[in-house]
């Protein structure tokens, strides 16, 4: 990793430090006028606090993906609002999709504060492997990064199990020091994917920590193994979730 990205990275991390006590709050009043509530949050958060106290390394946060703003649902339904403030360590960095907030300058500046790295579809090479060096630099830094296994959100509003992105098995291969927590959340009226969930949405969320194994297979087929049973498991707590409802 360069000096300038490493340089840049840090000051990203510092200014988002400093405007925590405003992001954080901004962020907190969006779901509240939205009226999102997540079932059972004191417990989750109780529960996720004391997956960090028992390993304080780098986490790889693994959740399902419905919507544009899944990754502050679930940074809402894992920290409260004093944790956001008093642990930034523990926010999680993600990986949104640069077109999504680049026309509107203050969501640009909002999701850079708040530990984004954006990422550019269909980029170059170059652009890919800076991202992913920003990203292990992040974990060295025994910091937790938010990465959905399966890629994109779910057209089906399902797990898919056959078409999957391989990049968590990557950092997993990549990183042995990384602990694996998977989260699946989802909206009682969530029946298909979308940009938002619908006003007044209640969620139910779990929180697991996963182990992923041995892999005696090295490169590409390690990373995709990897990345199989993450999926795999998160498609086990799909269909518990859908148990549970009948």
């Amino acid at each position: 990793m360069e000096g300038r990205d490493r340089l840049l990275l840090g000051l990203q991390y510092v200014l988002g430090r400093i405007a925590i006590v405003i992001t954080a709050p901004l962020c907190f009043l969006f779901v509240r006028l939205m009226g999102y509530r997540i079932r059972d949050i004191r417990r989750i958060r109780s529960e996720v606090k004391r997956m960090y106290r028992a390993y304080d390394g780098p986490w790889i946060v693994c959740p399902n993906h419905l919507t544009m703003i899944d990754s502050l649902v679930v940074s809402y339904g894992m920290l409260s609002l004093a944790d956001h403030i008093l642990h930034f360590r523990r926010i999680l960095w993600n990986l949104p999709e640069r077109k999504n907030f680049q026309r509107n300058p203050f969501l640009a500046l909002l999701c850079y504060l708040v530990k984004c790295l954006p990422v550019d579809r269909g980029g170059s090479r170059e652009e890919l492997q800076r991202l992913l060096e920003k990203c292990g630099r992040v974990l060295d830094w025994e910091q937790s990064l938010l990465v959905f296994p399966e890629g994109g959100r779910s057209r089906t509003a399902r797990i898919n199990q056959e078409n999957f992105s391989y990049g968590v098995g990557r950092f997993l291969d990549e990183k042995s020091g990384c602990r694996v927590m998977l989260v699946y959340l989802r909206g009682d009226g969530q029946e298909r994917y979308g940009t938002m969930p619908r006003f007044g949405e209640r969620f139910t969320m779990t929180a697991e920590v996963f182990d992923p194994g041995v892999v005696d297979a090295g490169g590409l087929r390690r990373q995709r193994e990897y990345a199989r049973r993450i999926i795999e498991r998160l498609a086990g707590m799909e269909g518990e979730y859908f148990a549970g409802r009948w």
